[in-house]
């Protein structure tokens, strides 16, 4: 009896010193899914875990753990599952979100900012706070966009994926303290441009800019999630950088960003 004993008691030692736990901080909160494809919701922070749903763009969860564990993921809670979402800045963000939609281009905005105007002209969105508002536009050129900055110095350049289109986005310091420009022009077809301008009070809120860039969708069949009706020119071009009045800005000192290859959610 007594080494049936010592063998149960050894086996269970073993079980115990062999299990993995992930190390979870306990987070609450908002996240919307910002990505025009949609968020895979997993069984586990892993891309490799089963999948238990989708998020279509604009799906709030609450938030209940973050873990760095490959990558980083967020355990959320959502109207119908509980699981865990990649915490990559570019899939989701903080908060919540409202969706603003035309035949030109659809995207997410914080909730609590202003939109105002239309596309040809320029659709404004705009914080409760002062110096924080992004502009978004489409013209038939890249000229037409208006993206010129006069007084202000290169500060920063990265590139970025907007929906599957590759281009960079600049940042300026005007001579202004406190004011910052950031602009992105990205060439969708002969004839069809989308820009955006945003002014800043802060370096740091080219944060909220990369949630503009990060949600928008434009139809154009690169764009994937974009628009179901697109116009008939559907001939890909990019645009490296917008004109302005200063000097071509430096190369940029950020990693590139991959472009997306895949039609799924993460």
């Amino acid at each position: 009896m007594t080494p049936a004993l010592a063998t149960k008691a050894s086996t269970r030692t073993t079980t115990v010193r062999t299990t993995k736990t992930v190390p979870v901080k306990a987070v609450s909160g908002l996240e919307t899914v910002l990505t025009p494809i949609g968020l895979h919701v997993r069984a586990a922070p892993s891309t490799s875990a089963a999948i238990l749903g989708t998020a279509a763009q604009g799906t709030v969860f609450h938030l209940l753990g973050r873990t760095a564990k490959n990558g980083g993921w967020l355990k959320v809670q959502g109207a119908t599952v509980t699981g865990w979402i990649s915490a990559d800045r570019a899939f989701s963000a903080p908060g919540r979100f409202r969706g603003y939609k035309s035949t030109a281009f659809d995207v997410l905005y914080p909730a609590g900012w202003t939109a105002t105007g239309k596309p040809s002209t320029g659709v404004t969105f705009a914080s409760p706070g002062p110096l924080q508002r992004v502009v978004l536009r489409t013209a038939p050129s890249l000229a037409k966009l208006n993206l010129s900055i006069s007084g202000a110095v290169v500060s920063s350049a990265r590139q970025v994926v907007a929906c599957g289109y590759t281009s960079y986005l600049y940042s300026y310091a005007s001579s202004s303290a406190g004011h910052h420009v950031a602009v992105l022009a990205l060439g969708l077809a002969p004839g069809h441009y989308l820009g955006l301008k945003a002014t800043l009070s802060s370096p740091a809120q080219i944060a909220t800019v990369m949630e503009f860039v990060n949600s928008v969708s434009f139809p154009y069949p690169r764009c994937v999630g974009g628009l179901r009706h697109a116009p008939k020119s559907h001939h890909h071009t990019t645009v490296a950088h917008p004109h302005t009045t200063v000097a071509h800005p430096p190369a940029p000192t950020t990693a590139p960003r991959p472009v997306p290859t895949s039609t799924t959610a993460r």
